[in-house]
């Protein structure tokens, strides 16, 4: 009898082992969503994962210090070799990828400059009569690069490959404007101490609503599994808790 018991047992901790599928994120260097802390991943996107593997231990997400450019995270999910990554729920993203509901949270796409900028900014379209003398740096591939697209006019540089480079490049004088999303140019901003260096100004491009987005090649049943442990999580007081931790507010407004 003792035998047979320990024979299930065995039996039953093989079957749930291969359960177990590791699912390959893409991440970048995108504060306050991800990043190294002391050499070791960290931020909102790597805690709420962290969460849903503790919710469901068939969950395994690997990858989380394997940092990749914003444009080769969407074509590695396109290609089916990453399963899930954070980003802005768009109609061209939402055709391409699963959307799990709800979203993390809603955050503005904003326009920052130098403290000393003399230009005040309330529209892309005044930004596009300056062309050459008003560039604007962004980062390529992602949802405010494609926004910034649709502008005729606007003089873009899209070579930065994370937040932090492109405002060292703005502070250098390098760029006259940056794009991007509130939450990441704030808190990348503090992160490398140039918060006093810049200035938000007026624009209102608009927010966006931050999601995970999984790639439409993996199976049904772990699409389901994610989704049922995101909606577990996002229905507890954890998802809220986490987001506030890793939001703030350090940069002046222009008047």
């Amino acid at each position: 009898m003792f035998l047979r018991a320990l024979l299930l047992a065995w039996a039953a901790t093989l079957v749930a082992h291969a359960e177990i599928l590791p699912l390959r994120v893409g991440v970048g260097n995108t504060p306050p969503y991800s990043y190294l802390e002391q050499g070791k991943p960290a931020g909102m996107e790597v805690e709420l994962l962290r969460e849903m593997a503790r919710l469901d231990p068939s969950l395994q997400f690997v990858g989380l210090d394997n940092f990749l450019t914003a444009r080769r995270v969407v074509e590695e999910m396109n290609a089916g070799r990453l399963d899930l990554a954070l980003g802005g729920k768009t109609p061209e993203r939402g055709g391409r990828f699963h959307v799990l509901e709800p979203a993390i949270h809603r955050v503005r796409l904003r326009l920052l400059s130098r403290a000393d900028e003399p230009l005040r900014v309330d529209s892309l379209a005044t930004l596009a009569t300056h062309g050459e003398r008003a560039a604007v740096l962004v980062i390529p591939g992602t949802t405010a690069h494609t926004l910034l697209l649709k502008q005729t006019g606007l003089v873009l540089d899209a070579a930065p490959v994370d937040v932090e480079q492109m405002l060292q490049k703005l502070v250098a004088g390098r760029g006259r404007f940056a794009f991007g999303l509130e939450s990441s140019l704030l808190i990348s901003a503090d992160r490398v101490g140039l918060s006093s260096r810049l200035r938000w100004q007026p624009l209102d491009a608009g927010e966006l609503d931050i999601h995970l987005l999984v790639s439409q090649h993996l199976p049904a049943d772990t699409v389901q599994r994610l989704n049922a442990a995101w909606k577990k999580l996002a229905a507890s007081p954890k998802l809220k808790e986490v987001v506030h931790r890793y939001t703030g507010e350090a940069i002046v407004e222009t008047q």
